[in-house]
Formats: C-alpha cells, structure tokens, sequence
C-alpha cells in the first residue's frame, strides 16, 4: 500500500495518520521509543499494512506474473497504482470526500512539520504543491511519481521510472486485485486498531 490507502487504513486519528507516514522514515523497534505513543502505534500500524498486502495471495499472483526487470520493482510499482485504483473507487472506500482528506493530510503535515524527518517535510510540500492527494487517480501525476521514486532509488531511467507500462498491460488483473486486497485490509485493520485503542484505554 502507498501512501493515500495507508492513510484512509489509518482512520481519522491524527497520531496513526502521521505513523502512517513515518512508516517509510522510521526503522527498527528501538525509533518507535523517541515518537508519541499514538504516532507509535501508526508505525507499527503501517508496518502491520505491508506486512498483510504483501502476503495476501491476490498481491503475491500478481507479482508471480511479472518477468524481470519488473519483478524487482513489482512491489513497489503495484502500491503506487493501488492508490490510483483507490481513487477509481473512491465512492465505496473513501471515508470522506476526497477534497477534504486532502485538506486533512496537507494540514496535519504542515502542523507537525518542526518533529518530522527531513524528508518527510520536503515529501509533503512536494505534495501540497503537486496537489497529490486529489491527483492520485491521473495518470501523469502516477506517471511523475514513478519517475521521482526511480530518482530516489538512483536509477532515473530504469525500469521503476516506466512503471506506468504496468498499467497499461495490466489494468484490469491490478483493478480487481485491488478489490480484493482491500475489503480484507479494511477488515483486518479494524481488529488491528481495535486492540491498540484496548491497548490505549487500560494504559
């Protein structure tokens, strides 16, 4: 999952949407001793999110499909195109209007800013400025992404720099993998979310 799903995954609970960030800047358990608790249990959260898209058998036939180069970035390039497919099917996933998620996140982002990583601050004007949040469902904004994470990776012009091409081939096969991948998050997740706000209470 990218950026936007682990978010809608989060809830409305600001502490888990910001570990929902961090999730990609914090490593090992020994960080999560330095964050709020809440932004804490988002980490591991997000961590948790990975961990149960990557094993779920619709994301692991897909990635078996792909031939090299594309299996060394499947990975990577089907969490990108599964928040263009969350966008698709905004109506039945989205927990509010989009436009106002997107007020949500670049608002609590900028709020915090001063106790986030570097490179999360410098992601977040990135996308305050792009308009990311609404533009996640057109096709040069995911085709920009791809090439702004193959630049990250040191690799410009390679393979995750045309991930768009995935699209393309495997439209179809992505959009109903997504829809079975993320009605069982969802469930899972709750339970998840359920037993951290246990966890909270009898604190």
């Amino acid at each position: 999952m990218n950026h936007l799903a682990h978010v809608v995954l989060a809830g409305p609970d600001d502490g888990l949407r910001l570990g929902a960030f961090l999730g990609d800047h914090v490593r090992g358990r020994q960080a999560l001793a330095g964050l709020p608790p809440a932004w804490a249990d988002g980490v591991v959260l997000h961590r948790r999110i990975d961990t149960l898209s990557d094993a779920h058998p619709t994301v692991r036939a897909l990635l078996e499909r792909l031939e090299p180069p594309w299996r060394r970035y499947g990975g990577v390039i089907f969490d990108v195109l599964f928040d263009y497919m969350l966008t698709r099917h905004w109506e039945r996933f989205g927990p509010v209007p989009l436009a106002r998620l997107a007020g949500d996140i670049d608002e609590l982002l900028f709020r915090h800013a001063t106790a986030l990583p570097d490179r999360l601050v410098l992601f977040s004007r990135w996308a305050r400025e792009r308009g990311l949040w609404m533009r996640y469902g057109n096709r040069a904004m995911v085709d920009e992404i791809f090439r702004r994470l193959a630049r990250r990776h040191g690799r410009p012009g390679g393979t995750l720099a045309n991930g768009i091409e995935l699209l393309d081939a495997m439209e179809h096969d992505i959009e109903r993998a997504f829809l079975e991948l993320f009605p069982d998050l969802i469930e899972q997740v709750g339970k998840e979310k359920r037993q951290l706000y246990s966890m909270r209470s009898s604190m």
